[in-house]
């Protein structure tokens, strides 16, 4: 009975040893084996075995599982409300190929969310500008007559304003004198005809002088030059006028040059002293009201550029005046150096504030009215293509190919691939796509069209 005993509580102690052992003994979680390896979001070349940071930048290594629907969210356990599980499975199912990061890590890039939403939208055209001068206004000025020389110059600067009617030269020319003679001859018979009506045929006579008064036009007189040529014809006594130069009576071979505008002078071949031939140029001259602001527009605001648009033209050097102009003139050819269009506006300049060279702005806004829309730092190229990343909470986001429409000012139109209201990701989205390229996401999605996926809806 003693030796039963005995093995009794030997079978006793052993047993009690074998659970104080178990139970003293620290049980190891196991590993997550859906993780097949670690790397970097900057640098997916790096790949490691055991969590920790990159041997190249430092940032904390992120895990790759071996199914794109693998990681924490696959060991998720569903609630235990039917309807609260219901609208999860709706959530898991309208995410498509969903990319998993955790919140916490969306938080540390910075990523941020915003909305798709329904904007009044307007296209904004804006172009620098300059100041240029109407070629319409440019006159030559010359001597059409008779050949000469330059005996004085008055308008001796280029960019000197003149007025019409002021000498730009006096010019001395042997061919003046014989129009001079030839014209008071006809003036003083024409004046005889009329007051005495000796000539048979006077309707003639005044068709023979106006002929001689159109002659002496092309020496380019003004009224008041012809106005003195006559009262002079009247002074002579010498009726045969065979008069030559430094016989006095009042005729010279010298004759001022006039400006037949108000401008400014912008070319001036004309030298003091220099001989000059029958028609050649000697000054060109132009006017500075109107004048013209020619604007650059960029290629891709080109098409919406139109014939009479109205747009508002701003001047820096003027304390940003701005006045409303239309479109005069789109040039037919782009610019092969700058990809730019160029548009002419002509604007009125009487007080001659507006200057040649002169920088000016021109800019409208055509309302284009409610459009679908995403904030431009939501979308990322692709190629030929545009991806957003919809947010569907609790870390599961969604890659989108969109087609997108115009660009306006900082956001772009939706034209197919998302819905008013949807959650997206506006911010750290280069992160998040190369998050995506280590899950292998977009690699899967690269030859899917936005409309084939769920979620997708046009608008």
């Amino acid at each position: 009975m003693r030796l039963l005993t005995r093995w009794t509580w030997l079978a006793l102690l052993a047993g009690a040893g074998v659970w104080l052992a178990a139970c003293g003994k620290t049980t190891k979680p196991p590993a997550d084996s859906n993780i097949d390896y670690y790397t970097c979001p900057m640098h997916p070349e790096v790949r490691e075995s055991k969590p920790g940071a990159c041997p190249l930048c430092g940032m904390a290594l992120t895990p790759v599982f071996k199914s794109a629907g693998a990681g924490p969210q696959a060991n998720h356990h569903p609630p235990a409300d039917p309807v609260a599980a219901d609208h999860e499975h709706q959530a898991v199912a309208a995410a498509g190929a969903a990319l998993h990061i955790a919140p916490e890590r969306l938080q540390a890039i910075g990523a941020r969310t915003g909305s798709v939403r329904r904007e009044k939208l307007l296209r904004r055209l804006l172009a620098p500008g300059i100041v240029t001068i109407d070629e319409a206004t440019l006159r030559d000025v010359n001597v059409k007559a008779a050949d000469g020389y330059i005996e004085k110059l008055y308008a001796n600067t280029t960019g000197q304003a003149v007025r019409q009617g002021e000498p730009l030269a006096l010019i001395l020319s042997e061919g003046w004198i014989e129009a001079q003679q030839a014209y008071l001859k006809a003036y003083r018979d024409w004046k005889r005809t009329r007051q005495f009506m000796a000539s048979e045929n006077p309707v003639l006579l005044a068709q023979e002088f106006e002929r001689f008064r159109a002659r002496l036009r092309v020496w380019d007189l003004s009224d008041a030059q012809l106005q003195q040529l006559e009262e002079l014809a009247l002074t002579l006594r010498d009726t045969s006028l065979t008069l030559r130069p430094g016989q006095g009576q009042g005729l010279s071979g010298l004759f001022a040059l006039q400006s037949p505008i108000d401008g400014i002078v912008v070319e001036k071949p004309a030298v003091e002293g220099m001989k000059f031939a029958q028609g050649q140029q000697l000054f060109r001259l132009a006017r500075l009201s109107p004048i013209w602001v020619e604007a650059e527009f960029p290629e891709d605001q080109a098409p919406h550029v139109a014939l009479g648009e109205e747009f508002q033209v701003h001047f820096p050097a003027l304390a940003n005046q701005s006045r409303s102009a239309r479109v005069a003139f789109i040039y037919p050819q782009f610019n092969t150096a700058t990809r730019r269009l160029k548009a002419r506006f002509v604007l009125a300049n009487d007080d001659w504030q507006l200057r040649p060279g002169m920088y000016a702005k021109v800019s409208a806004a055509t309302p284009l009215g409610e459009r679908l829309t995403v904030p431009f730092e939501a979308v990322i190229p692709t190629g030929d293509r545009f991806v957003v990343f919809l947010d569907h909470g609790g870390g599961r986001l969604e890659p989108r190919f969109v087609e997108l429409g115009e660009q306006l000012g900082e956001t772009y139109e939706v034209r197919r691939g998302l819905n008013e209201g949807d959650r997206i990701i506006v911010s750290a989205n280069f992160l998040i796509d190369s998050e995506s390229r280590i899950q292998g996401v977009l690699r899967d999605w690269g030859d899917t069209v936005s409309g084939d996926r769920p979620g997708a809806a046009s608008n």
